[in-house]
């Protein structure tokens, strides 16, 4: 084993801080800085043999398929305790792992002229059934899409035609001539998650429904006309199926980490 201060003189730590800045996560960069020159012949005749490979592929116009990606390690152990569940912009940052170990493992399946890299990246499998369940419920950003079960595709588009419905028949009742003359303006907006229309404050009572706000001038009182009523409830009805429903898929996905937990730890 090369002693400390032949390392220092050799300044190895430049070496490894140079190589470090073309890695692509501080996991790899941690890495990076606890290597050590090797002193068994066996290993180092393979790492030589795995930069060949590497240098083939590049001659080959083939590039390795890495790219930036955080360290997973404090979500695994965030996702760990039993019932844990992570909001769903914390999951993201598993996609370009998953992805990057998935596109390496088909990459390396599908040669025989790197025996060693395939050899390194054995144990890989990029996990497909929990990056699938990912990239068909959660976005880049975390939100969770209509795609990720067939509950939340059918409540969603049934908010949006009742929501349609609410804005249509909101606009409607604002031209017409018994409730256009005690209006304030002619907009439709909302209040507390309510569809309202501005009605002025001293006509507020000849236009049937409910007052949820008043405005700051107090001139202006907004109002959820009668009719509205009971498909507003119906719109929280479905608002609050989607929150529920969203929250088992998140659920489900926290799940299927933690059962993945110690193999991503192994592979990342």
């Amino acid at each position: 084993m090369i002693r400390t201060e032949t390392l220092r003189t050799l300044e190895f730590d430049r070496i490894l801080a140079a190589i470090a800045g073309y890695a692509h996560s501080d996991a790899t960069r941690r890495e990076i800085a606890q290597v050590r020159p090797r002193d068994d012949r066996e290993g180092i005749i393979r790492r030589f043999g795995q930069v060949d490979e590497i240098r083939r592929l590049t001659q080959l116009g083939i590039a390795l398929p890495l790219s930036s990606f955080e360290d997973i390690t404090p979500l695994l152990e965030a996702v760990r305790p039993e019932g844990a569940v992570l909001d769903p912009t914390e999951l993201v940052i598993l996609f370009p792992v998953l992805r990057t170990m998935t596109a390496i493992a088909k990459q390396f399946l599908s040669r025989t002229d790197i025996p060693l890299l395939r050899g390194l990246a054995a144990h890989l499998t990029g996990f497909p059934d929990l990056l699938d369940e990912l990239e068909v419920s959660l976005d880049a950003e975390g939100a969770i899409l209509d795609s990720a079960s067939p509950l939340l595709h059918d409540l969603r588009q049934k908010k949006r035609h009742l929501t349609e419905r609410i804005r249509r028949r909101l606009a409607e009742i604002v031209r017409e001539t018994g409730v256009a003359t005690f209006l304030q303006d002619d907009f439709i907006t909302q209040r507390g998650g309510r569809w309202v229309i501005p009605v002025r404050m001293d006509s507020k009572g000849m236009v049937p429904g409910v007052v949820h706000d008043v405005s700051n001038s107090g001139e202006t009182a907004f109002m959820e006309p009668l009719e509205i009523i009971g498909l507003a409830n119906e719109l929280e009805n479905l608002s609050a199926e989607e929150k529920a429903e969203m929250i088992r898929i998140v659920r489900t996905i926290c799940r299927m980490i933690r059962r993945d937990a110690d193999g991503l730890a192994e592979q990342f």
